[in-house]
């Protein structure tokens, strides 16, 4: 479990170190915010369309950042 752990989170800290993935997620995240901010009144379903994207981005930073705590409380248990 412990190497599953720290491969988990090297992956992670790649994922988020790298500048190419970074910037696909954040064009993603802009072009739904502007969903958001250019859709009609009427237009629900395209801004609750756009809401499950970013929702699901923000999920993908969160698994990536527990990732990397987990790793570093894995750290601290082991120093004890």
């Amino acid at each position: 479990m412990t190497v599953d752990v720290r491969i988990k989170a090297d992956e992670a800290r790649r994922l988020k170190n790298d500048s190419a993935f970074s910037a696909f997620v954040q064009e993603v995240r802009d072009d739904q915010v502007r969903v958001f901010t250019t859709s009609a009144a009427s237009d629900v379903e395209a801004r609750e369309a756009a809401h499950g994207i970013i929702r699901a981005l923000n999920q993908i930073e969160a698994k990536l950042d527990a990732a990397m705590t987990a790793e570093t409380l894995l750290d601290r248990k082991q120093r004890k």
